[in-house]
């Protein structure tokens, strides 16, 4: 029998001893300072078998060991990275893989490795989110100045910058087509006013925009935001849904809509239509699963909305929200 064999032995042999003379509180003692010490090889032992797991083509059950290993060990960057790689490359999601990433940011703001990974994720994500992408590459960029796959990131993200997008613009200007180009050129000027404060500015701007590029879907979902933020509830409503029939695709635009129609119009089955379409795209969006969650509770129905709730800490452990909500759900059924 191996010496760590053998001590563990000796422990179960002791804990036994003190349960049978009731010294609880020691046996008790006694296992918690196993725990301390046996964590953080038994997390390493998880991170490695999602090593393995995923270099056999497993990646469920990589994900399983990687879950594993940070939640015993939630201060290792290194399983956390494995994690996040993870979910992002092989599942896509964005979202939980940015939520380990920046929590790897929590723990050392100076981690390289990290900001590029947030970079390169925003920088896919598109055009709205590239200057984002630049600020997480300027900030690895003051960790390694000389790093040669930093600067390939940014030569890549000013070439992504120079490319024309793709999006249909539909105007009345005397040539009756303005090109996309043009209307990206005007947006940035407009983007300018969309801060705190500016509300008013913004919506004047957004307004005389939309008169020129009226199919341009973000405005649209812009001035739906503004509109919101003034109480212009009537507006709003009509802002988000012209953004959606403009982009259905566009899931953004959509969980705006749905988030306006549960909270301000009180429409929750409508809102379900929305939220249900983004989770057909992205079955594991934690936002859109604590909605639905938070609409089944508003019908009455605690046990769907336990489960979505479940469904988040499922996807993120850590989710104070949901962890919050199944608490009070807890709470109201013990009274």
């Amino acid at each position: 029998m191996s010496d760590q064999g053998g001590r563990i032995n000796q422990l179960f042999t002791e804990i036994e001893s003190l349960s049978a003379s009731d010294k609880l509180a020691e046996a008790r003692q006694k296992l918690d300072i196993f725990f301390s010490e046996e964590t953080p090889i038994l997390a390493r032992a998880h991170n490695d078998a999602g090593v393995i797991a995923y270099r056999q083509g497993d990646k469920n059950d990589a994900l399983q060991h990687y879950t594993k290993a940070v939640e015993m060990a939630p201060e290792s960057p290194i399983f956390r990275k494995n994690l996040a790689d993870l979910c992002y490359f092989e599942f896509g999601n964005a979202e939980t893989a940015l939520a380990h990433y920046r929590q790897i940011l929590v723990d050392t703001p100076l981690d390289f490795d990290a900001n590029i990974a947030i970079g390169r994720i925003c920088a896919d994500m598109g055009r709205h989110f590239l200057a984002e992408a630049e600020d997480f590459f300027n900030l690895a960029k003051r960790i390694r100045p000389e790093d040669v796959q930093l600067s390939e990131e940014l030569n890549k993200l000013n070439s992504n910058n120079t490319e024309s997008a793709t999006e249909k613009i539909v105007t009345d200007h005397t040539s009756g087509q303005s090109s996309l180009s043009n209307a990206e050129q005007e947006y940035k000027l407009i983007e300018s006013y969309l801060t705190p404060g500016r509300e008013q500015e913004a919506e004047e701007n957004l307004l005389l925009f939309l008169d020129k590029f009226p199919g341009f879907a973000l405005a649209h979902n812009d001035l739906g935001v503004i509109s919101h933020k003034l109480e212009k509830f009537e507006n709003a409503g009509s802002c988000y849904r012209e953004a959606v029939r403009l982009a259905p695709d566009n899931m953004t635009f959509r969980k705006n809509l749905a988030d306006f129609i549960f909270i301000i119009e009180n429409q929750p089955e409508t809102a379900m239509v929305h939220y249900n379409e983004v989770l057909k795209t992205n079955p594991k969006d934690v936002e859109t699963l604590m909605m639905i969650g938070s609409i089944c509770l508003s019908l009455g129905s605690k046990d769907e909305a336990r489960n979505f709730f479940n469904l988040v800490l499922s996807i993120e452990p850590w989710n104070i929200d949901a962890d919050q909500a199944i608490e009070n759900l807890n709470e109201s059924e013990s009274t």
